[in-house]
């Protein structure tokens, strides 16, 4: 089953075991043996940023929890309207990788003049760190609430998460949230937190859509707002 599997790198994280492996052309990410992120499909990393951006008051600025194989990233990099775009990335093992192994797919976008990469804990730099506020904030550190690959993260999916990424949020601004199947619950916790809540499913060829949940922050108007 595995045959055509080359592992290039078993490294020690911050959380454990990152292996780096390639299968049939493409780079895949493997977290204590469990699945984190491929090059092979970055549809719905992409559409998170854009239609966050397409429903923000404002698309100045993007904060990216979790850089992944640089999709976001590179979405965020190239919108028009974009000025800063800072990620943070636990991992510098994955930092490094996006320079080398995943620059084909993230079209070197981590050497983007507008591109800022922090290695830090997200909640901690929100909480902690930071005093800016975004525009947009698109996460994407996990395969979403109901499948966490690091278990410290379950509280950005908590009331008390959500409130710190509602506060570094500018009037307007619109937070998305990455995931692997859809989360009622995870749905409820937004809408208890946020002004206005929705979903969006992508297809993405292998078994069921991801889906992507965005949260908005009241303030502005736009013309593209339709919940």
């Amino acid at each position: 089953m595995n045959s055509d599997r080359e592992v290039i790198k078993k490294v020690q994280g911050k959380s454990g075991e990152l292996q780096l492996q390639r299968r049939g052309g493409h780079y895949e990410v493997i977290s204590n043996g469990t699945f984190l992120m491929a090059t092979h499909n970055g549809d719905s990393e992409r559409r998170m940023v854009k239609t966050a951006l397409q429903h923000a008051f404002s698309a100045e600025s993007v904060l990216i929890g979790g850089l992944g194989v640089g999709f976001s990233l590179d979405e965020a990099v190239n919108h028009a309207d974009t000025v800063h775009v800072t990620v943070v990335e636990l991992e510098k093992h994955i930092i490094e990788w996006n320079r080398s192994y995943f620059k084909e797919w993230n079209r070197r976008a981590p050497e983007n003049e507008k591109a800022r990469i922090i290695e830090a804990d997200l909640l901690a730099f929100l909480e902690k760190e930071t005093s800016a506020r975004w525009d947009a904030v698109c996460m994407d550190t996990d395969n979403g609430p109901d499948w966490l690959v690091r278990e410290g993260n379950s509280h950005m999916y908590k009331t008390g998460g959500l409130q710190v990424v509602y506060n570094v949020l500018r009037s307007g601004g619109v937070a998305a949230f990455w995931s692997a199947s859809y989360s009622a619950a995870f749905k409820s916790s937004l809408e208890a937190v946020f002004d206005a809540v929705w979903t969006e499913e992508v297809e993405v060829g292998r078994g069921g859509p991801d889906v992507i949940f965005y949260a908005r922050k009241a303030g502005g108007t736009h013309p593209s707002h339709n919940f």
